[in-house]
C-alpha cells in the first residue's frame, strides 16, 4: 500500500510564539484507519493540511505516493440535483457527462468508471444510511447531516484517492453517528480527526497521538491507546514528584557549587602570590565540571517531564436557592409561523439535576434551550422568581478582532475577569494564547474561552448547548469528572453518548 512521508518537519504560524510542530518524523501506511488524537490547539488539523499540501512546512519534507482529499469539503459547482453533485466531486463525472460525444472525454468518462458509477452511488448511500430519494433532492434543501453523508460517499467513490477527515460528525445526531461510525469501519484506509471516544472505537485500528513534546503512533482503538496512556500517566505522576524533589536539590546543589567557585575566583586574585593558587585553580575547575554534570542532569531529568501533562481540577460553583422545583413546562408548543417546533413538550427542573434533552437534528433541542435561556414568557412555562441562566450556545459568535483577554474583560468585573483566566489555565489555554485575536483560535480554543466566559457569570441554572463540538478529549473527561463531583443544576443538549450517560440525572426525549 502507499504511504505518506514526514521527515524533520516543523511548522509554525506567524502569530503564535511556539511552533506547532518541531522535527516530527512518521511513516503512516495508507491501508490504516488512523485516528488524531490530542488537546485543542496542539495542530490536528494543522497536520492534515501539511499532508493535504493547503500548508507547507517550514522546515523538512512531507511527501505522499496517493492523492488526497480534505473533509469538510467545499462544493462550489452550477449542479444543484443531489445525484449531480455526487458525481461531479467523483473527478467531475457531471461535467464530463456534457461531451461524450468527444472521443478523449469518453475516454477520462470510462477511466472514471462513468458508466456504472450511479450503481455504486446508490449502494453507497444506502450503505450510509440514506434513502435512495434522496438522490433526486436538491443538494442545498438537505439537512447538514445529510450533506455530510452524502460528500462522504462522494470522496469514498473516487478513484486512487486517500480521505483526510476532520471532525466528521459535527452536524451529525446520535442516529447520525452510529450510521457514519458503521460506513467507515468497513472502509480500507483513512486519516479521522475526532473528539468522540465511541465514534473513535468504532471506526480505527491505529492512534496518533500528538503530545506535548512529540508524536506517536500505536496499533489499537481509542480505548486500547486510553488503557496505556492511562498506566503511563500514572506513572509520570509518581515520576513528576520525585523528579520535581531531585531536580529542586540538583538546582540548590548547583548554586552551592557556583557560590564556592566564585569564592574561590576571588580567593584566586586576592592572595595571587599565595602558594595555594594552583590549589585554588584546581578546585574551580572541579566546581565547574561539577557545575555542568549537575547541568546535564538537570536537564535529562527534565527532558523526561515533556509530555507530562498537568491536570488542573475543574469545579462548578452556582448561586444559593432554595430547594424544589426552579423550572417547570407543561404541555409546551411553539411555532415558528406555520411550522411547528415543539409539541406537547412536558419536564420539570429541581435543583442538582441534571436534565439531558436528547432528539434527532431539527426537533427544536436549541430551540427549547434558547426560549428557556430567554426566559421567553409561554403558555405552560414556570421560572422561579430567582432563577438565573448562564447559556453556551452551540456556535457561539466572536469579535475577532479582540484579543481573548479583551473578549474575556468585555462586560466583566475585575474579579470575574481573573476568574476566566483561571478557568482558561484549567482549560489548558496558555496565557500567551489569550494576547492574539480570536480569529487564530482553533475552533476548540475558541469554543473553551467562551465557556471560561460563561462560568464566570453568576447562576443558578447552566445551558449547555452540545458544549463537546470541537473539544478535545481529555477536556470532555475533566467535564464530566467536574459535573459528576459538583452537581451543578443544569441542563443540556450533547450527541456524545458516553458523556450524556455519564452525568444526566434525567433525560428528556423530543
Amino acid at each position: 500500500m502507499a504511504k505518506i512521508y514526514i521527515k524533520n518537519a516543523s511548522f509554525a504560524y506567524k502569530t503564535f510564539y511556539n511552533p506547532v510542530f518541531l522535527n516530527i518524523t512518521i511513516t503512516i501506511d495508507t491501508k490504516w484507519r488512523l485516528g488524531i488524537i490530542g488537546r485543542n490547539g496542539r495542530g490536528k488539523t494543522t497536520l492534515l493540511k501539511l499532508i493535504q499540501g493547503q500548508l507547507n512546512p517550514d522546515k523538512g519534507e512531507i511527501f505522499s505516493e496517493i492523492s488526497t482529499e480534505y473533509f469538510p469539503y467545499q462544493y462550489n459547482g452550477k449542479y444543484n440535483l443531489t445525484m449531480d453533485v455526487i458525481k461531479e466531486c467523483i473527478g467531475g463525472l457531471r461535467t464530463l457527462e456534457e461531451e461524450l460525444d468527444n472521443p478523449e472525454i469518453l475516454e477520462q468518462y470510462l477511466e472514471r468508471d462513468g458508466f456504472i458509477m450511479e450503481g455504486r452511488i446508490k449502494r453507497e448511500i444506502k450503505r450510509i444510511g440514506l434513502p435512495e430519494k434522496v438522490l433526486e433532492r436538491n443538494f442545498e434543501t438537505l439537512s447538514g447531516g445529510e450533506k455530510t453523508k452524502i460528500l462522504l460517499v462522494a470522496l469514498f467513490l473516487k478513484k486512487d484517492t486517500f480521505i483526510l477527515l476532520d471532525e466528521p460528525t459535527s452536524h451529525l445526531d446520535i442516529s447520525g453517528k452510529e450510521e457514519v461510525a458503521n460506513y467507515l469501519s468497513k472502509k480500507r484506509g483513512f486519516i479521522l480527526v475526532s473528539h468522540d471516544r465511541d465514534f473513535l472505537d468504532k471506526t480505527i485500528d491505529h492512534v496518533l497521538a500528538i503530545n506535548k513534546s512529540d508524536v506517536t503512533i500505536e496499533k489499537g482503538n481509542y480505548s486500547s491507546w486510553k488503557k496505556n496512556y492511562d498506566i503511563k500517566e500514572e506513572f509520570e505522576i509518581r515520576t513528576e514528584k520525585n523528579l520535581s524533589r531531585e531536580i529542586n536539590k540538583l538546582e540548590n546543589h548547583a548554586v552551592k557549587k557556583r557560590n564556592w567557585a566564585l569564592v574561590s575566583n576571588t580567593q584566586k586574585y586576592q592572595f595571587v602570590t599565595n602558594s595555594r593558587t594552583n590549589g585554588t585553580q584546581a578546585y574551580m575547575a572541579q566546581a565547574k565540571r561539577a557545575e555542568k554534570k549537575i547541568e546535564r542532569d538537570i536537564l535529562q531529568k527534565k527532558n523526561l517531564l515533556l509530555n507530562f501533562e498537568m491536570k488542573r481540577k475543574l469545579e462548578f460553583s452556582q448561586e444559593e436557592i432554595e430547594e424544589g422545583y426552579l423550572l417547570k413546562v407543561m404541555n409546551l408548543d411553539f411555532a415558528y409561523g406555520d411550522t411547528q417546533v415543539l409539541k406537547k413538550v412536558t419536564f420539570d427542573l429541581k435543583r442538582y439535576e441534571v436534565l439531558w434533552v436528547k432528539g434527532k437534528n431539527g426537533c427544536g433541542k436549541s430551540t427549547l434551550l434558547t426560549l428557556l435561556f430567554n426566559k421567553t414568557k409561554l403558555p405552560g412555562i414556570w421560572y422561579h422568581k430567582d432563577v438565573h441562566f448562564s447559556m453556551l450556545m452551540q456556535e457561539p459568535v466572536f469579535p475577532y478582532d479582540l484579543s481573548g483577554n479583551e473578549f474575556l474583560k468585555e462586560g466583566k468585573t475585575k474579579e470575574e475577569y481573573k476568574k476566566c483566566k483561571e478557568l482558561c489555565q484549567i482549560f489548558d489555554i496558555p496565557s500567551e494564547i489569550l494576547r492574539i485575536p480570536c480569529r487564530e483560535y482553533s475552533a476548540g480554543e475558541k469554543k473553551k474561552v467562551y465557556l471560561a466566559k460563561i462560568l464566570s457569570q453568576k447562576n443558578n441554572v447552566l445551558i449547555l448547548d452540545e458544549p463537546l463540538n470541537y473539544m478535545d478529549l481529555m477536556f470532555r473527561e475533566q467535564l464530566e469528572k467536574a459535573i459528576k463531583e459538583s452537581s451543578p443544576t443544569m441542563i443540556f443538549v450533547e450527541h456524545d453518548d458516553i458523556f450524556g450517560a455519564n452525568i444526566a440525572t434525567s433525560v428528556l426525549e423530543l
